[in-house]
């Protein structure tokens, strides 16, 4: 009989959208959302708003993916926010955002790890720079799991695409 996280992760893998360069990447278990990167469903001090979503379909707990470009610096920053309305539950979420070209390339990936505490809210920010020019960015894949603490080779595939990507 499967486990109450197996079942999870199935139902959170059947509403993901299909994107095909992260699960090549080694990107395991993740549920995504592939938004065009300029349908913003808001801006907000320059940030454009492109995913707001669980990272739990079973309680509420939702997370929010804006990233704003820097043409003279040729530098992403990617904002998320974790809203943790439960107040009993915390959980560790890992955030994966493959920025992508017109012909379906990754030219950027933001990895983030971070601990959502029961009851609160808050952002954080944190720039990538890349080697190709940030206005090729046509897509942005953003990917969510509940992780453990040190989640190892999501860090591991982190560093070895950053690598690959020359990515500063």
């Amino acid at each position: 009989m499967p486990t109450l996280k197996q079942l999870s992760i199935a139902l959170g893998l059947l509403t993901s959208d299909h994107s095909p360069v992260p699960n090549e990447d080694g990107w395991q278990n993740y549920v995504w959302r592939v938004v065009a990167a300029q349908e913003c469903l808001a801006v907000e001090g320059g940030y454009c708003v492109l995913v707001q979503d669980k990272w739990d379909w079973k309680r509420p707990q939702y997370y929010r993916f804006s990233f704003r470009s820097d043409p003279k610096t040729n530098s992403v920053t990617s904002r998320v926010t974790l809203r943790n309305e439960d107040t009993e539950d915390g959980d560790q979420v890992c955030v994966v955002a493959s920025f992508l070209n017109a012909a379906g390339q990754e030219v950027g990936v933001f990895f983030a790890n971070w601990r959502a505490l029961p009851g609160r809210s808050y952002s954080r920010e944190a720039p990538i720079w890349l080697t190709t020019d940030v206005s090729e960015i046509t897509t942005v894949a953003v990917g969510t799991k509940q992780c453990d603490v040190k989640a190892t080779a999501d860090a591991q595939n982190f560093y070895r695409i950053r690598l690959e990507l020359k990515q500063r």
